[in-house]
């Protein structure tokens, strides 16, 4: 009989430390946030819950609504995924979703998706705030860079933006220590 796969607990620590490392990274230097009205002590980052579910179905039409609910049962197969939603005090500004799978060079980029209002207090910051939070857990694990997975063509002008380019195999990638 097969044995159930157990979350690995070195990468629950990892994944909650990224998080609080990218949040103190905020606080820490606010003054790009602020210029933007952003108060960097309001934005939290939290894995994916059924709470974040529920809020990102509330987006309406204009979402893309990726799988999101298939988010659980991902990270049940696969101990070094991560998953993040973002917040700004109770309102739900993005998610995404990355793994390293069995790769000892990066971490895959597999879904992203900012709230399609465009009033929401992070638009324009989603990725990029995200990033924060996937840098320090890709060098956690000892990765070299970060790739953008099958990325949409209207987005490729920003992950540019961001620092992203193609590689010689054509993937958008960053090195880690430039994300």
């Amino acid at each position: 009989m097969k044995r159930p796969r157990i979350s690995n607990f070195k990468h629950q620590v990892f994944r909650s430390t990224a998080m609080q490392l990218a949040k103190e990274f905020l606080v820490d230097d606010p003054k790009a946030l602020s210029e933007k009205g952003i108060d960097a002590a309001r934005i939290r980052y939290e894995p994916i819950t059924q709470e974040a579910l529920n809020q990102c179905y509330l987006w309406g039409s204009e979402a893309q609504l990726y799988p999101w609910e298939e988010i659980p049962v991902w990270k049940n197969r696969d101990g070094k995924a991560f998953d993040l939603s973002l917040w700004y005090d109770q309102e739900l500004c993005g998610l995404c979703f990355a793994t390293p799978k069995s790769s000892t060079l990066s971490i895959k980029v597999v879904l992203l998706e900012g709230k399609p209002d465009a009033t929401h207090p992070l638009k324009g910051e989603v990725a990029g705030l995200v990033l924060i939070a996937i840098s320090r857990y890709a060098r956690m694990l000892k990765l070299r860079e970060i790739e953008i997975f099958e990325p949409d063509p209207g987005a490729v002008q920003w992950y540019r933006y961001l620092g992203f380019d193609f590689d010689d195999q054509r993937r958008l990638v960053i090195a880690v220590n430039e994300a």
